[in-house]
């Protein structure tokens, strides 16, 4: 009977080491699971964040297809003007006055998070037709070189960049208007592009009869400048203009600020002209003080 017993332990044994010697089988399945929720989830992720890459650009086409060249003002009638496209804005050059009438951009958040630099010199738009400003014009005139649509704007591609100290883009701007209130504004602009994804920008140049010049070539002195924004895809969509005097500026940008309808009765342009009638004429005959936080 004592043997028997022996025996059947014996068995037991045996088939207790049967079931151990399975485990290792299972612990590499167990492994390879394991592994392959890993490889899963980084694919998970890796897409999610290919996707959040891809949605400026995203953003950036449909809002061309929705509304390409909202930028642009109406065709001027009453001067000289020469529309030059280039890789970041586009503008309405005047020979007459060596300036630009108006240059006009669109502004999406991706864009002012670019890292492109450029340490080069002003020069001369190959792109204009005619005579234009060159930096002797500017030397002791008491004028900064003034750009219009500002290198901070363009630093999402190095040859819009480079593009930006172009002539064509430049006005003599008193310093203490450029490097105050007309900076200050540029850097609010930037600011309002992130909290509502894309902003519309012109600005130019406020000319009178009579006006000053510098240089050999004559550059006009602007009396004043004016710049106007669109934020197009917000509901309702919102806009505002702004009339600087050409002259030391350090008040709240509160100050300046206008409605649209004033910009183009001073400067006899009509901006926004894709826009239904009904929505243009809302937005640009009223603006919302506290929306633009000034």
């Amino acid at each position: 009977m004592i043997q028997s017993k022996k025996k059947r332990i014996s068995k037991t044994s045996k088939r207790k080491t049967k079931r151990v010697w399975k485990s290792p089988f299972e612990v590499k399945c167990f492994f390879f699971f394991l592994f392959l929720s890993i490889i899963l989830l980084f694919y998970q992720r890796f897409s999610v964040r290919q996707v959040e890459r891809d949605i400026p650009s995203l953003v950036k086409e449909q809002s061309y297809q929705v509304y390409s060249g909202l930028e642009i003002p109406e065709f001027l009638s009453n001067r000289q003007e020469q529309i030059i496209s280039h890789t970041g804005y586009t503008i309405s050059y005047n020979e007459e006055f060596r300036l630009p009438n108006w240059v006009a951009y669109e502004l999406i958040r991706s864009e002012i998070q670019g890292k492109e630099k450029y340490a080069g010199n002003f020069t001369i738009d190959p792109d204009v037709k005619g005579i234009s400003a060159t930096n002797k014009d500017y030397l002791h005139s008491g004028y900064d070189k003034g750009h219009l649509a500002p290198v901070a704007d363009m630093k999402w591609n190095a040859i819009a960049m480079r593009e930006s100290f172009y002539f064509s883009n430049i006005c003599p701007q008193h310093p203490m208007l450029n490097r105050r209130c007309w900076k200050n504004l540029e850097e609010k602009i930037r600011d309002w592009v992130i909290a509502d994804s894309a902003m519309v920008i012109i600005c130019g140049p406020l000319i009178e009869n009579g006006t000053k010049v510098i240089g050999n070539n004559r550059v006009t002195v602007p009396q004043g400048f004016f710049k106007v924004i669109l934020s197009p895809y917000v509901s309702p969509p919102q806009a505002v203009g702004f009339i600087f005097k050409n002259e030391a500026s350090t008040e709240s940008l509160r100050k300046y600020a206008v409605t649209v309808d004033s910009v183009e009765t001073v400067t006899s342009m009509n901006f926004f002209t894709l826009l239904p009638s009904e929505l243009e004429n809302k937005i640009e005959s009223q603006f919302d003080i506290s929306y633009w936080r000034l």
